[in-house]
């Protein structure tokens, strides 16, 4: 395990200017500044990529992975102030000024725009053929149940009455070939958009992009009003529209540049075991009621980079971008207002062992509400 050499080359060559805010862009960022670090032993996707990457807590790109040759996994890309500032295109020695920069674009969203032609395009799996488990999905902690395929990722949904647009990051564990959990919390957007299909008897379409610009991240991780669509905030936090292209059997949009898509639907009717898995408070989490989706489409690029990532300890990279959030006031773990209060206070002073242990209490007291009050699980 080395550091990158700025002269090693990552890719067959630059990326080219009109892919320049791409995920690739940004690995070959952090390896011509030093921050990025290639590992090529053999790392086995089974528990041991998921220890390196909470020990090592900087940008890691894994090269050999044992059962997936010539497959990549990228981590810990936002492990700190000044990987979230290359993420961005600002000076990392600039933290103050790229605070109040940050929060400039913040304001100043710009609207996405489609186009035809799509990286993404390059491979495509339809129907019976998809299969999830070609792709290197990690079991990122022998606490988890199993391989979580969404871990730093986005998943895109409309609005089945208003058709309104929703990108979020909602945790999904590989279940088989084209099937995945989706856990997110009843107060989600997505929720809402899925209570109003399944009322309806009606799936709800779902894209799921891996591989995404970081600035896609951050917006889709974003607490943004219900009205205004994320990828035109990741448009003002990149400077830049983000592309869009169409996907086939859902009518959604997805970025053209990620290195993975996944169509499919969110089956009604069904609720599945989400868990347990290791979360940002260090607690075993199990969602007892998460969707089920099934995918019906894959598209990939050549030689596609995985991106995800492994939470649970102080400081990892989740935390650092909730700190950068925080700063935005664009936090929302759908608590009380106390508890909103208190974890925007810890995660802009950066005081990450408090944030996860107000995380732990305020998972107990839910354990607690549910026990005196069963009737709350349904």
């Amino acid at each position: 395990m080395e550091p990158c050499p700025a002269h090693a080359r990552l890719f067959s060559s630059r990326p080219q200017a009109a892919e320049e805010k791409d995920l690739r862009h940004f690995i070959w960022v952090l390896a011509d500044s030093g921050h990025l670090v290639r590992i090529r032993e053999v790392v086995d996707w089974r528990f041991e990529m998921g220890r390196i990457a909470r020990d090592r807590r900087v940008p890691l790109l894994f090269e050999n992975i044992k059962d997936y040759p010539g497959a990549r996994v990228f981590t810990n890309g936002l492990s700190s102030p000044k990987t979230i500032a290359l993420a961005l295109g600002l000076q990392p020695s600039l933290e103050p000024e790229n605070l109040a920069e940050a929060q400039r674009r913040e304001a100043n969203p710009i609207k996405p725009k489609l186009v035809e032609i799509a990286p993404v395009l390059e491979n495509i799996v339809e129907g019976r053929e998809v299969d999830l488990l070609m792709l290197p999905v990690p079991h990122w902690n022998n606490q988890d149940a199993g391989r979580y395929l969404g871990t730093w990722h986005i998943n895109v949904t409309k609005d089945p009455e208003t058709g309104s647009r929703n990108v979020g990051v909602y945790r999904m564990q590989l279940l088989g070939a084209r099937q995945a959990t989706v856990s997110t919390s009843p107060r989600s957007h997505l929720a809402r958009h899925f209570a109003k299909a399944e009322k309806q008897g009606q799936a709800l379409p779902m894209a799921v992009a891996i591989g995404v610009s970081e600035p896609v991240i951050m917006a889709a991780a974003a607490a943004y009003p219900n009205e205004m669509d994320e990828f035109e905030l990741a448009g003002g936090l990149q400077q830049e529209a983000i592309q869009l292209m169409r996907c086939k059997t859902v009518d959604l949009e997805v970025p053209a540049n990620s290195e993975i898509v996944i169509e499919g639907f969110i089956q009604p009717g069904i609720r599945v075991q989400d868990g347990p898995y290791f979360d940002y408070a260090g607690n075993r989490d199990t969602n007892l009621r998460a969707y089920l989706f099934n995918a019906t489409r894959l598209m990939f690029r050549n030689n596609p980079i995985f991106r995800g990532t492994s939470i649970g300890v102080a400081g990892a990279e989740d935390h650092q971008l909730f700190a950068f959030l925080a700063q935005l006031n664009l936090v929302d773990f759908h608590g009380s207002r106390l508890k909103q209060a208190v974890q925007n206070i810890l995660l802009k002073q950066r005081c990450f062992p408090t944030f996860q242990l107000s995380g732990k209490i305020g998972a107990s007291i839910s354990h607690f509400k549910t026990l005196l009050h069963p009737a709350s699980r349904s």
